[in-house]
């Protein structure tokens, strides 16, 4: 064990708090330039004049419509897994995007289905779009443990068919889990 005498022992002491001192400067300059960069960064990625309309046009597209119909049966809430959701955009500032079964969903960016949804009387629903969108995701994951489960889902953009699944999942964990995006 080392002994210092008070006057080192204040140096030390000096010392310590210089280099935190400098650490903190340190620490403060690079969150400041990262901060500036993220929103130098994010005011080209938003900054729009009425010149780019016609670029951005170009290269995002339209916009197209999609209809997803998804078909489950035997699902069982207290054993089975379900998750069904879509997220898609217009481009511009509208929510109202969806329908289910036929019922716009208002203000309503995105459409999450469970077992829940499945485990009553609709067996089946058909989420589509109400205008052309530029973006499209949708992810799924069904995970069956009870009675054999015949899942039959199907993506259709525009009035193409995109995808078409079926088939039966038969318990004991057996999974469909997917991601899509156009």
């Amino acid at each position: 064990m080392m002994i210092a005498s008070p006057r080192h022992s204040a140096e030390i002491c000096v010392s310590q708090t210089y280099k935190n001192n400098f650490m903190k400067k340190i620490s403060t300059r690079i969150a400041l330039y990262g901060f500036l960069s993220v929103m130098a960064f994010g005011t080209v990625l938003t900054s729009c004049s009425k010149d780019n309309d016609d670029i951005v046009d170009e290269v995002i597209g339209q916009g197209s419509h999609y209809k997803v119909t998804v078909t489950l049966e035997n699902v069982n809430p207290d054993d089975d897994f379900v998750s069904v959701s879509l997220a898609g955009g217009t481009g511009g500032t509208k929510t109202d995007i969806w329908k289910v079964n036929g019922v716009v969903r208002t203000g309503e960016s995105a459409i999450g289905l469970n077992d829940n949804d499945f485990a009553g009387a609709t067996k089946t629903y058909v989420i589509e779009t109400t205008e052309p969108i530029r973006a499209f995701a949708n992810g799924v994951q069904i995970i069956n443990y009870g009675a054999p489960m015949i899942v039959k889902y199907k993506i259709e953009k525009g009035s193409k068919v995109e995808i078409n699944e079926n088939l039966t999942l038969t318990g004991d964990g057996a999974d469909f889990t997917k991601q899509y995006s156009f």
